[in-house]
């Protein structure tokens, strides 16, 4: 990961943030030689619910297992 001056990523800051979304590489921003920021690619969080709808399970699927089953797997 490349290090950039903070008054570098000043001037060059729209070159920058397109270099790395299409690169995905990052930078470290340091402040007087000291590192205190990364511009790194955008990634969205992962949405909750995105998969309602698309997994389905038996009712059962979660009871006991008994019967001939429980004998296969030893239960």
């Amino acid at each position: 990961m490349a290090t950039i001056p903070i008054s570098d990523a000043k001037a060059k800051l729209p070159m920058l943030v397109r270099e790395v979304a299409a690169s995905g590489q990052a930078y470290i921003i340091s402040v007087n030689g000291r590192p205190m920021a990364e511009l790194r690619p955008f990634q969205p969080e992962p949405t909750p619910g995105r998969f309602a709808g698309r997994i389905r399970a038996d009712a059962d699927a979660f009871d006991p297992i008994t019967g001939p089953d429980a004998d296969t797997w030893g239960l």
